[in-house]
């Protein structure tokens, strides 16, 4: 070790460089292993205390920071980093912008990601992939899904031996935004047909198959993703919807044209979504829960027991949550109306009514319609699931109006009203 004598400033001598830099290679290697070991804050600020300029351990700390679920102190450092414009500036740009953009901070994401095209010289088409992804939630789904498009180009034109990966990428990405089933289709079959072992594409290709009308392609597919790994619970629910369109034809107790009809295949896209992004009935009254305002939640009736709400002509899920709400409190939803949630009971009585007096109920048909009960105005209109599981009002004189596209999208909507985060795909919030 040799001091600089005018400066008063320790010069770091080989040996210990060596060691400093074998305690940065470490820190990373642990990040490999688990980035939040503990560890790696310590080695991390170790080798910032020996050699500051070595400031790709900050990103790495942050890193850390953030894997620990210490958010702020994550972006603090980041943005700090940033602040001096080092070497390390477009990469602490990199790691902010996608910790803001899972953090569900797409505007700020967004600006983070034209700074990396800005000051990168030649566009990466990965990079291009994550501005394109944010582009989605801020301006516009169409006008990031074209940007997505545009990657995948570069990639083919500048890195060809990534297209696969480039392709998996966008399928991924357009499901994460929300795409529509048909649009996510194409971009997956061809992501699978480049690279076939990817079980999230594989999964949700099947239950676009599903969408489509293409129940053996999709329940081939399936098969195969749990070939691979028999644990996969959204494969299962897929392929029990798969042999739900293909039983009933087999037995000759359906066509095709009648699971059209019912609107089978836009159901089976909401269970993939509602199963994949965690975002089902179940999750919308937990959350509903948080918000709940107080003369709404007393005007909920008790729970129904969970097995008696299985075996009821209701929504299951809702009646085990409350078994309808009181006569006389509609209009508490917050949505401007004055329906109120059914009970078991009311529903009951009222399949039972349109079975023996049909020409009382000239708008029900118990024999050539699905349809739920789910509200009433207790005026004679009701929100009742109905074709593809959407949430309509019917009331007698009028034509059925759809409400939501489904009555879980409906109870996420009052969440939202309440104050509540929505985490649906493509909800922007």
């Amino acid at each position: 070790m040799s001091v600089e004598a005018n400066s008063g400033t320790q010069e770091t001598g080989p040996i210990e460089r060596a060691a400093t830099e074998r305690d940065r290679d470490l820190a990373w290697e642990l990040s490999d292993f688990r980035l939040d070991h503990p560890r790696i804050a310590q080695l991390a600020q170790s080798v910032l205390a020996r050699e500051p300029t070595f400031t790709d351990m900050i990103i790495l700390l942050a890193m850390h920071r953030e894997a620990c679920g210490e958010v702020d102190e994550a972006r603090r450092l980041l943005r700090e980093l940033m602040g001096r414009r080092d070497r390390q500036y477009v990469n602490a740009a990199k790691k902010l912008r996608d910790l803001e953009f899972s953090e569900g901070n797409y505007p700020e994401s967004l600006r983070l990601a034209d700074i990396v095209l800005r000051e990168t010289p030649e566009v990466d088409w990965l990079d291009l992939m994550d501005h394109a992804s944010a582009l989605a939630f801020v301006a516009g789904p169409e006008e990031g899904w074209r940007e997505l498009d545009d990657a995948v180009e570069l990639c083919a034109r500048t890195d060809p031996e990534q297209h696969p990966g480039a392709l998996g990428q966008r399928a991924l990405r357009l499901l994460a935004s929300g795409a529509p089933a048909d649009r996510f289709l194409v971009a997956a079959e061809e992501a699978i047909a480049a690279d076939p072992s990817e079980p999230i594409i594989a999964t949700a290709l099947a239950y676009a198959y599903l969408y489509d009308y293409r129940p053996r392609e999709a329940e081939e597919l399936l098969r195969r993703v749990l070939r691979e790994d028999p644990t996969n619970e959204v494969a299962q629910s897929g392929l029990v919807v798969a042999r739900g369109f293909l039983d009933p034809i087999e037995r000759g107790d359906a066509t095709m044209g009648l699971l059209r009809h019912i609107g089978m295949g836009e159901i089976a896209w909401r269970i993939l979504r509602d199963r994949f992004f965690g975002v089902g009935l179940a999750e919308a009254l937990a959350a509903l829960e948080e918000v709940l305002p107080e003369e709404l939640a007393r005007s909920l009736r008790p729970p129904l027991g969970r097995e008696a709400a299985r075996a009821s002509d209701g929504e299951a899920k809702l009646l085990a949550w409350h078994d309808g709400q009181e006569p006389g409190s509609g209009g508490l939803w917050g949505d401007g109306t004055a329906f109120r949630l059914m009970s078991a009971a009311e529903i009951a009585e009222m399949n039972d009514a349109i079975e023996r007096q049909p020409e009382a109920w000239p708008q029900w048909d118990a024999e050539a319609e699905y349809f739920t009960q789910i509200l009433t105005d207790d005026a004679g209109a009701y929100l009742f699931e109905g074709t593809a599981g959407r949430l309509y009002r019917r009331r007698v004189g009028e034509d059925d109006r759809e409400v939501a596209p489904s009555f879980t999208d409906w109870m996420w909507d009052r969440v939202v009203a309440f104050g509540g985060a929505d985490p649906r795909p493509g909800s922007g919030s």
